[in-house]
C-alpha cells in the first residue's frame, strides 16, 4: 500500500488547477515541509475538499472507524484506515469504506513513494514516483468527519480524517513494488479530466466503479530512486528527500532483466 507521500510546491499551485477553490487567507494555516510525509505518524495534510465549496482543508491521514465505541481504540485503529482497496468501496457492502464512499476529495501531491527489493541490495531502494508531464497531480481519497475525545482533556471535538484509494498496481509499478505482505498495489492515479470529476460531479456506484477500473497507463508513469525515506540516521547534508539518488551500484530499469551499464535519472 501506499504509505508516503510527497509535495514539494507551493500550496498556491493548486489554484492553477481548481481556480474556484477556496484557500486560508493565511499560508501558515497549512502545514509545511511536506517533501516527505509518511502517515505512520498520522499527520495533517491540506486535502481538497467539496462540501457546499469547493475548499482546501486540514485533515488527517488515517481514517476514524466510528464504528469502534472505545476512543483510545478507535485512535488506535487508524493505522489500518490510511488507504482504501478500490475493490471493497462498491463491491463491498459491509465494508467501512462502502459507508462513507460518497465522502469523495483529492490528496494533491508532486509525488508519492515506493520500495523495491533489489538483488543485492540489503535494504529495499525507495522510489519517487510521478505521472508524466504534470508537476502536481492528486490522489482520489475519501474523508470522514467524526466528533472525538480529546485524550487530555476529555473535551469533544469535530476531527476530520482520510485514506487514499489504492488499486491493482499495473506492470510498472508491479516491478517497483514488488515484494511485502501488500505488494503490487498502487494508488488509484488518475487523468485531469477524472480528478476533477472525482470532486466536482454528482457520481453515483455505477460512475465510481468507472473510476475504480481505470489503469493509468505503464508508460504514464514516472520514476527516479532516491535515498532512504525510512532510515533513522540523520540524512547526509545536501540531500533531498524527493531528489535522484546516485546508489552507486547498478539498478535495474524497467523493461530490461539485468541493470544498465550506466543510470541515469527517468524523472
Amino acid at each position: 500500500m501506499c504509505r508516503d507521500i510527497s509535495f514539494h510546491s507551493e500550496i498556491t499551485i493548486i489554484k492553477k488547477d481548481f481556480k474556484d477553490i477556496l484557500l486560508s487567507p493565511n499560508p501558515a494555516h497549512y502545514p509545511t515541509d511536506m517533501v516527505h510525509v509518511t502517515c505512520e505518524v498520522l499527520p495533517t495534510y491540506p486535502i481538497v475538499v467539496n462540501r457546499k465549496a469547493l475548499a482546501l482543508a486540514n485533515m488527517s491521514w488515517g481514517v476514524v472507524n466510528t464504528w469502534i465505541d472505545d476512543p483510545r481504540e478507535r485512535q488506535l485503529q487508524r493505522s489500518n484506515m490510511v488507504n482504501a482497496r478500490s475493490e471493497r468501496i462498491i463491491g463491498d457492502k459491509k465494508s467501512y469504506w462502502y459507508r462513507i464512499r460518497q465522502n469523495r476529495c483529492l490528496i494533491p501531491t508532486t509525488g508519492i513513494y515506493e520500495h523495491q527489493e533489489v538483488k543485492g541490495f540489503k535494504n529495499k531502494i525507495p522510489y519517487l514516483i510521478g505521472l508524466e508531464g504534470r508537476k502536481q497531480f492528486y490522489v482520489p481519497a475519501l474523508y470522514q468527519v467524526s466528533q472525538e475525545v480529546d485524550q487530555y482533556t476529555g473535551d469533544l471535538q469535530n476531527i476530520a480524517t482520510f485514506t487514499m484509494i489504492t488499486r491493482a498496481a499495473n506492470d510498472k509499478m508491479k516491478w517497483i513494488h514488488n515484494s511485502g505482505e501488500n505488494k503490487h498495489r498502487m494508488p488509484l492515479f488518475l487523468t485531469p479530466e477524472m480528478e476533477q470529476a472525482w470532486v466536482l460531479d454528482d457520481l453515483g456506484d455505477d460512475d465510481m466503479d468507472e473510476f475504480f477500473h481505470f489503469e493509468m497507463p505503464s508508460d504514464a508513469i514516472a520514476h527516479h530512486p532516491v535515498y532512504s525515506i525510512r532510515s533513522r540516521k540523520p540524512k547526509p547534508e545536501g540531500i533531498i528527500a524527493d531528489a535522484y539518488y546516485d546508489w552507486g551500484k547498478k539498478l535495474p530499469i524497467y523493461g530490461h532483466d539485468a541493470p544498465p551499464e550506466e543510470q541515469t535519472s527517468l524523472f
